[in-house]
């Protein structure tokens, strides 16, 4: 299970927009966790919790429709201060990240966010999955 911690580290290193990274289980318990050092926690962690249970239930349902599309590779729920992402991994677990969505600029102008960069997230995500 060092690998996942590794994953995490990587992650944060990775890209300085990611707030918060998680690894649960198949019950939606969090089993490793890394946040960055200078940000607050927007949502608290039983609400956390609670959100990761809905995603796994959601991944489930997903999973029904796999032979038609493919096996799923991640979602992006945005909103207008954060973005979070699931990201389904070995085992039954699932990686889940919270990123900044703050504007590139300091301008009051309506923003949607910037993007994130999922083919590096999932790229790091495949090299930590295949190490033994």
């Amino acid at each position: 299970m060092e690998k996942y911690e590794k994953l995490l580290n990587m992650l944060m290193d990775f890209n300085s927009d990611i707030r918060f990274a998680a690894i649960c289980d198949k019950n939606g318990e969090i089993l490793w966790n890394t946040k960055r050092n200078n940000v607050k926690n927007m949502v608290s962690i039983a609400d956390t919790k609670k959100t990761l249970q809905r995603a796994l239930s959601a991944w489930n349902e997903r999973s029904k429709i796999t032979d038609i599309v493919g096996r799923g590779l991640y979602v992006i729920a945005a909103y207008e201060k954060i973005k979070r992402i699931t990201i389904p991994l070995n085992n039954n677990h699932i990686l889940f990240i919270s990123v900044d969505n703050a504007p590139i600029s300091a301008s009051k102008k309506k923003s949607y966010g910037h993007l994130v960069e999922m083919g590096k997230i999932m790229s790091i995500v495949d090299f930590v999955n295949s190490a033994n």
